[in-house]
């Protein structure tokens, strides 16, 4: 209905929005003049915070680094393998390109003595640890009835032992108001042939996350999973041959699979202190490749 009142509520709406263009306006504007009072926070809005990212040396561990490092937070990286610090050498540069400080640790957290020397060193570096970023996980793709024990051993220690150990050492010693944030899959939400064991052993992180979630939250603290689809990267690559590749870009609503650039704004937020009231969750970034 065009009623009066209605029409004078729509200018009062339509003004109050004007408004808070316009000072969204100015602030980006603030954030991009040297000099400004709180340009600096508004630019690295994780400037003084100590992060944790797990499987730092490629792919979504070293985008959530980078992007980390970009907001100003100082950072842990973690590698699985000796093997591969070369790759993690590369991440350390890119990191310290945004000035911030950086440390690493290399092994396996399936270990508790290794995930204890990641939190350690955080700790010993920075003082404290505010945010953490598990990426650590493995694929093992194969029909369910050619699995053999070695499979699910691998698996369970990369997908289940070493997210217990992080989630025991973030839940200890995370600072107030800290920021927990495990990346695990979208196949927890739908069914994919050959892929039983690898979402059977992610699924334990969306209870860790709603439970852990509860028993922290009184000191501010939020815990939540990212759940990716298939993002072009090797990690699904390896597993993969080209038609299935294909078939799976095809399932998203872009029918292209998803990049670290499309996942990392979700990491990014979950991050800073504004997503204080998103905890709990297990929050879907796969352009509709699969919903729940």
């Amino acid at each position: 209905m065009n009623t009066p009142v209605f029409q004078a509520d729509r200018r009062r709406a339509l003004s109050a929005a004007s408004l808070l263009a316009g000072l969204a306006a100015a602030g980006a504007a603030a954030a991009q003049m040297p000099g400004t009072p709180g340009a600096a926070a508004v630019a690295k809005p994780l400037q003084g915070k100590a992060a944790i990212v797990t499987g730092a040396r490629n792919n979504q561990g070293r985008a959530y680094a980078v992007a980390l490092a970009k907001l100003g937070a100082d950072l842990v990286l973690h590698f699985h393998r000796n093997e591969t610090k070369d790759q993690n050498d590369e991440t350390v540069r890119l990191v310290r390109e945004q000035g911030v400080r950086v440390a690493s640790v290399v092994g396996d957290m399936a270990e508790a003595g290794v995930a204890k020397a990641v939190f350690d060193a955080a700790q010993s570096s920075f003082g404290k640890i505010d945010i953490v970023v598990n990426t650590v996980g493995v694929i093992v793709k194969k029909p369910f009835a050619q699995l053999t024990e070695a499979d699910y051993t691998r698996s369970e220690r990369a997908n289940v032992k070493s997210l217990f150990h992080l989630f025991q050492q973030s839940a200890q010693r995370l600072a107030d108001n800290g920021r927990l944030i495990h990346i695990g899959t979208s196949l927890t939400a739908g069914t994919a042939p050959g892929y039983a064991l690898y979402a059977g052993t992610k699924a334990p992180c969306e209870e860790f996350t709603r439970i852990v979630a509860r028993e922290v939250g009184k000191r501010g603290i939020t815990v939540n999973t990212v759940a990716p689809g298939p993002l072009d990267n090797p990690f699904f690559h390896a597993a993969e041959t080209p038609e299935s590749a294909k078939f799976a870009a095809n399932l998203s609503v872009a029918g292209r699979l998803g990049k670290e650039s499309d996942t990392t704004p979700l990491v990014t937020f979950l991050a800073q202190p504004e997503s204080q009231w998103v905890t709990g969750q297990t929050l879907w970034a796969n352009g509709g490749y699969l919903t729940r």
